[in-house]
């Protein structure tokens, strides 16, 4: 018997995942935000008929990019807001390591797609922000605010904060990566990290550093490793 009328194929989800996929490697090329709908399924190997079955348009295309990705952040989102804390400066410096891993691993390709899409065509703009940056900015902000219950930052407003700690670092990795930053003028990752934490705690700081919360040792969100010291003016892709 055949499905009923408008039910979805069981594979329905996995074949889309796989589309995104597909697509998300051409996006991520050099005239990748340009593509038109004809050369996102030729990227995915589907007709474009088949294309528009999954995604209804381009833009739809490119939202279920920037959806998949916020879906795959949320578990890393909610470590950073939750996680337990190590003392303020080891906690914010763990912070930027665990950014600097989710871009090397992936989320650094998706900034930059929504960036340049969301420049391009006024729907895609607040589907990146709500899918991708403010999700993390929100998460940031979370964590800061405990830092202030814990008196090692000042009061004000964790939104501001938030975008004096995160700004420059994905500036830093747009240049260095998406841009060609590394070839044209590359930067000391770990140096860049160590000024800025200490920058902000000069702007933000109270000079008190409160005992580390129970568990955050071996929590990644909680402070992570120690940053994985590069040559200097190395930035791993």
């Amino acid at each position: 018997m055949g499905r009923p009328a408008g039910s979805r194929n069981p594979d329905f989800e996995a074949t889309r995942a796989s589309l995104v996929a597909s697509v998300q490697k051409r996006l991520s090329e050099p005239d990748g935000p340009r593509a038109s709908f004809r050369e996102m399924a030729a990227a995915a190997g589907v007709s474009v008929a088949t294309l528009r079955h999954y995604f209804g348009s381009r833009e739809g295309v490119v939202s279920a990019v920037l959806s998949h990705w916020h879906e795959r952040g949320q578990r890393y989102m909610l470590e950073v807001a939750t996680g337990p804390l190590l003392p303020v400066r080891a906690s914010l410096r763990g912070f930027l390591f665990y950014l600097d891993l989710g871009f090397r691993a992936g989320v650094g390709e998706v900034h930059a797609i929504g960036i340049a899409c969301g420049l391009r065509e006024p729907t895609l703009g607040p589907k990146y922000l709500s899918e991708v940056l403010d999700p993390t900015l929100e998460s940031v902000e979370a964590r800061l605010a405990r830092h202030v219950a814990r008196g090692e930052l000042r009061a004000g407003d964790v939104r501001h904060m938030a975008l004096a700690l995160v700004s420059p670092p994905l500036l830093v990795f747009l240049h260095q990566h998406p841009l060609g930053g590394t070839k044209a003028r590359p930067l000391d990752w770990d140096k860049f990290a160590d000024e800025h934490i200490e920058a902000f705690l000069r702007a933000y700081g109270t000079g008190h550093e409160a005992p580390a919360e129970p568990g955050a040792e071996a929590s990644f969100g909680g402070g992570g490793p120690p940053p994985r010291k590069r040559p200097r003016g190395q930035h791993d892709a």
